[in-house]
This record gives C-alpha cells, structure tokens and sequence, in this order.
C-alpha cells in the first residue's frame, strides 16, 4: 500500500500551481495553468479507466470521481491493489 505521504504530496503540487498563477507572470503562469489542464484531462482518463476498480469497491461513484480527480494515481491504485490481494 502506499504511504498517506504521497496522497498529501500532490497538494504541493496545487498549491504551487495556483501559487505560479497568482504571483507569476508570462511562461511561468502559462506553465502552471498548462500542468492544470494536463492534470485535469490524465485524471479524468484514469477515473474512465479504472472505473470498474472503484465500481467493485463499492461506495459512492461520486465520491470515487472527485478522489480521482485529485489524487488521480494515489486513489485508485491501493484500492486495486487490495482487490488484487483478496482474489
């Protein structure tokens, strides 16, 4: 399983995007609100993805969604891994 570190880790990233955006200017602005959108689009690509791990797991589809779309990788991945412990 992976550790909370890495779940919390992706906060860093958010907040320096949003950091660059607000205190930046020119190519460092445009590069966070790029890293935004790329994360955006990979996210929801994984949630369509791995859609049928968060449906055998159960619980809210919404709820599954959001943590997707923030964790992307750090939400889904110790769900499937203790579907694959189990079988």
């Amino acid at each position: 399983m992976l550790p909370a570190m890495n779940k919390n880790s992706v906060w860093i990233l958010y907040i320096g995007c949003a950091l660059a955006i607000l205190l930046g200017s020119g190519g460092i602005a445009t590069g966070a609100w790029w890293l935004i959108a790329i994360l955006a689009v990979a996210h929801l690509a994984e949630f369509v993805v791995k859609r049928d791990v968060m449906v055998r797991a159960g619980g809210s589809m919404g709820n599954h969604f959001v943590q997707t779309m923030i964790y992307g990788f750090f939400h889904w991945k110790p769900i499937e891994d203790g579907q694959n412990a189990d079988s």
